[in-house]
């Protein structure tokens, strides 16, 4: 690198020390927990253990907000300093996303209680998921804000709005979306009969422990095919979203022609979110590392048709994202569709100042810095 771009590059890093954050202005960010300083606001929602929204987006975050929120192990948080900052909207509606989750919490406790499910209400939140997801332009552009207790829900729905993305990209028709998306709002329904102490464990599980996670796809797939109502191929998605391409996955060691064409799609969403999602025993993948992972195991993991079109239905840099762009200046995302990323510049002499780039622009993101 030459003398002078390197320079560039050392001031650029400077300018987005984190001591310098409060100095960039009003921007929305997705921000370490530990970063976040009292008198800053929510710019989205923070959502509780029963998916209901615990603080909505615009609260002025308070010492004890700040401390509640570490104990319930959030540890990033959407920041914004203006009313324009919360009005972001991703893939889907802040109010269809809470429904969904809430939705697919109590799908999983009525199934660990009685062995049944509300469907109607399922089919009526894949539907409702369809129509906004369908709508020209969407991409999965946020990074939702999840904590331990609350991971599996926010998982299923996370999953359910990839797959829309990834099967209207691969063409399918609403009737085959419908069937696939309602079997991804329920792939992980089995795990409600997993003990606990075991889907909850710290560290390393067991041999035996990893068996038995190993058959929720399975206890899945019994729930499902035994409401009549249900597609069987919805059930299907349950079955068979953990095998994989050459045979090594779980329960029964499929291979690549005997794997349903909805189970490739959502296989890929499943593992693309839980990349991407910070766990107690994993950090959290970036969109990008997620997605170079995904492409290097196909074909033999994953169909690379799938993970090819993942590729164009989710943001490398997802809204609240800082990137150092080719000129060396440092900027935030503030919105991405199909065909444009906008930001706002943090340093420079143009600092503050909005731009659009398109696939043609000159001026590119080199690489993300948080």
């Amino acid at each position: 690198m030459l003398r002078r771009e390197r320079k560039d590059l050392e001031l650029a890093l400077n300018v987005y020390a984190p001591k310098k954050i409060k100095e960039w202005g009003h921007i929305m960010r997705f921000l370490p927990i530990d970063q976040i300083q009292e008198g800053m606001y929510l710019a989205r929602n923070v959502l509780g253990n029963d998916g209901r929204i615990l603080l909505v987006k615009g609260t002025k975050l308070t010492k004890s907000y700040l401390q509640k929120l570490k104990e319930l192990n959030y540890r990033f948080l959407y920041i914004g300093e203006t009313p324009e900052d919360f009005e972001f909207r991703g893939p889907v509606s802040d109010e269809t996303y809470t429904k969904a989750i809430c939705t697919v919490r109590d799908s999983m406790i009525r199934a660990a209680k009685y062995q049944s499910l509300d469907l109607p209400a399922v089919i009526e939140v894949a539907d409702f998921m369809l129509d906004e997801v369908m709508e020209e332009g969407v991409v999965y552009n946020i990074i939702e804000l999840k904590n331990h207790s609350n991971y599996t829900y926010l998982h299923s729905v996370n999953v359910g709005v990839l797959s829309v993305l990834l099967g209207k990209a691969l063409k399918l028709n609403r009737r085959q979306l419908k069937e696939m998306v309602t079997g991804a709002l329920l792939h992980d329904i089995g795990k409600v009969y997993i003990e606990n102490p075991i889907l909850e464990k710290v560290g390393r599980l067991s041999a035996p422990e990893y068996e038995k996670v190993k058959r929720h796809p399975q206890y899945g797939f019994d729930l499902l095919r035994g409401h009549p109502e249900l597609s069987l191929l919805s059930a299907h998605v349950a079955y068979q979203h953990h095998e994989r391409a050459d045979g090594s996955g779980y329960p029964r060691g499929l291979t690549a022609e005997q794997i349903h064409y909805y189970a490739k799609i959502v296989m890929v969403a499943d593992s693309y979110d839980a990349m991407t999602s910070g766990r107690h025993y994993r950090e959290a993948m970036w969109s990008h590392s997620a997605l170079a992972e995904l492409q290097a195991a196909a074909p033999e993991k994953y169909d690379p048709k799938v993970v090819s079109v993942l590729s164009q239905v989710v943001a490398l840099y997802p809204v609240g994202s800082v990137v150092l762009l080719n000129n060396m200046e440092v900027a935030t995302v503030c919105d991405v569709t199909l065909k444009k990323i906008k930001l706002k510049l943090l340093t420079g002499k143009n600092k503050g100042q909005k731009l659009e780039l398109s696939r043609n622009s000159r001026l590119k993101i080199e690489r993300r810095l948080s």
